[in-house]
């Protein structure tokens, strides 16, 4: 299941704006399985407000989980770790775990305490 919300966040960011080398996207599902995607925006909204785990952290409930990964120029997944802001936001909404990629065959998660 994982490999498909891999999958579609990845989707999500290759069709965003280039962030300096990299595009990020990324998809949280809701308790009830609906699903929620968001990319990052260059250089139009203050930090962490470009962020898309900031941004898509707003349309989430508590027991969400987040899939976070960042296409580099190449196409290849590379370290997507929220910063600590993100991180910040997404603890607040309640979010139970996020992954995000690593690179193309490792993923990290992220288990939010209650």
């Amino acid at each position: 299941m994982k490999k498909r919300y891999f999958r579609l966040a990845r989707k999500v960011a290759v069709r965003g704006e280039d962030c300096r080398q990299f595009r990020l996207g990324a998809v949280g599902i809701r308790c009830d399985g609906t699903i929620v995607a968001s990319k990052n925006i260059p250089n139009r909204e203050p930090e962490p407000q470009a962020h898309a785990e900031a941004r898509l952290a707003k349309k989430l409930d508590q027991g969400a989980v987040v899939y976070v990964v960042r296409v580099a120029r190449d196409g290849k997944l590379t370290m997507a770790r929220p910063c600590k802001a993100c991180r910040r936001a997404l603890r607040n909404r309640h979010v139970r775990k996020c992954y995000y990629s690593i690179n193309e065959n490792e993923y990290g998660v992220i288990r939010f305490k209650k």
